[in-house]
């Protein structure tokens, strides 16, 4: 029994390990806990970050009924915030904390490192309810003095109470063009707070060549940041808004999407020195691929535009295109009733200006002949023919009757030479015959 439960235990550490490994495992605020048994706390870490290997250099855990002793939100007026959820221009009011129930995180910083550490945070980081951490650079952690402070109207990023839960919020920046709704969240439980000595934030953007796209498209994703002096990128995460997310060194994957919708795209990077940044969202609206046309059924007529009918006015126009028909029906053709020519005795006639004139056909000294015409010959005044030089048969054929007649002629001839042949072989041989008889008869007399 003792070797099955150490068996299940070894079995349940390597499935840790790999759960750890793989970024499968939960998140550090879920792993830590508050004192006390306390419903909700604040977790405070102040790390450096060598090579990629993160030392915690000083840690508090503020649980939430100590706020009141270290909240440095003494007046007895609530400060109110506000927060913008999209570029709309729209501004509503966000949380309100009540006096003594709200900590702000450079008080958070100062209680946690003491009086006697010089450290100075270079960006802090607190993951909301998404996993996505929200993140502070030195300035914005800096006392709300002068005139290069960015926060609106002189506020705070702060921690709060809000009955048993623990609140966080960052103040706008400027009226038009911040968005804050994704910085202001409130968490049951552990709030993890991290400040960092080393690395600074990282601005990266995402570069997508379409942002309209469909199912079968294969997008490639780059990502572009300015690389601040001896900063070594180590690892590039990207959240493909449709649950997958890649962890990789590459800088431009490749994605396609499966379904149609409108997906949210981010990138983070992680420095070797503890660098972080975020990207905004790009947004992917990906479509179905459109259907191919149908084949057009064509209309009445044809038109004489490419791909129509084979008529010269027709009504329709696009790729119908006939059957094709080896035996065509031709209309015969029309012959015009022949004209009298008029009488060359008879009165001189005005002809009106416009109508053809009739002329005499002209001598060329060439004999009439019956043959066939081949291609290319044309009719000249008179109504004969006239070839091509070249291309005319210059003998008269024989009619169809001589030349049947002149055939069974000379098919009887040769059979009266043959049947002449053979008569006489044979009147020869005969005479042989009898001269062989009568030999011995002449001998005896």
């Amino acid at each position: 029994m003792r070797v099955v439960r150490r068996r299940h235990a070894a079995l349940l550490a390597g499935l840790a390990l790999a759960a750890t490994s793989l970024g499968l495992a939960p998140a550090s605020v879920s792993a830590a806990q508050c004192p006390d048994g306390s419903s909700a706390c604040v977790v405070v870490k102040v790390v450096k970050t060598v090579n990629g290997k993160q030392t915690v250099l000083h840690a508090k855990t503020v649980g939430i009924d100590e706020f009141a002793g270290l909240s440095d939100f003494k007046d007895p007026a609530p400060v109110q915030y506000f927060k913008r959820r999209n570029l709309d221009g729209k501004v509503s009011n966000g949380p309100t904390i009540q006096p003594n129930r709200g900590i702000s995180l450079r008080a958070l910083l100062a209680a946690t490192v003491g009086k006697n550490d010089p450290a100075v945070a270079t960006f802090s980081e607190a993951p909301n309810a998404g996993g996505i951490p929200s993140v502070l650079s030195d300035a914005e952690l800096a006392e709300p003095t002068g005139e290069s402070y960015p926060f609106l109207d002189d506020l705070q990023p702060a921690v709060y109470r809000s009955g048993g839960q623990i609140g966080y919020v960052r103040p706008l920046r400027d009226e038009k063009s911040d968005v804050n709704a994704s910085d202001i969240f409130k968490v049951s439980g552990p709030l993890e707070l991290t400040f960092h000595t080393t690395g600074t934030l990282l601005e990266p953007s995402v570069t997508v060549g379409k942002t309209e796209v469909t199912t079968k498209t294969e997008n490639s994703f780059s990502i572009s940041y300015a690389k601040k002096p001896r900063t070594r990128i180590l690892r590039t995460r990207w959240d493909f808004g449709d649950g997958s997310v890649k962890g990789t060194k590459r800088e431009s994957p490749v994605k396609r999407y499966a379904k149609k919708g409108t997906y949210p795209v981010a990138v983070s990077v992680y420095g070797a020195d503890g660098s972080y940044g975020r990207s905004s969202a790009v947004q992917m609206t990906v479509e179905k691929p459109p259907k191919p046309p149908k084949p057009s059924t064509g209309g009445s007529g044809g038109g004489t535009g490419s791909g129509s009918g084979g008529g010269t006015g027709g009504g329709t126009s696009g790729g119908y295109v006939p059957p094709y028909d080896p035996d065509p029906i031709v209309p015969e053709p029309i012959v015009p009733d022949p004209v009298d020519p008029p009488s060359d005795t008879g009165p001189e006639q005005d002809i009106p200006d416009g109508e053809p004139t009739e002329t005499t056909p002209l001598d060329d000294g060439l004999e009439e002949v019956e043959g066939y015409v081949l291609a290319g010959a044309e009719i000249v005044p008179g109504g004969s023919p006239q070839a091509i030089p070249g291309t005319q048969d210059s003998s008269r054929p024989t009619p169809p009757t001589q030349t049947a007649l002149r055939k069974r002629i000379a098919t009887w001839v040769l059979a009266g030479l043959t049947i002449a042949l053979l008569v006489g072989a044979g009147a020869a041989s005969e005479t042989r015959w009898f001269r062989d008889r009568l030999r011995p008869l002449r001998r005896r007399a």
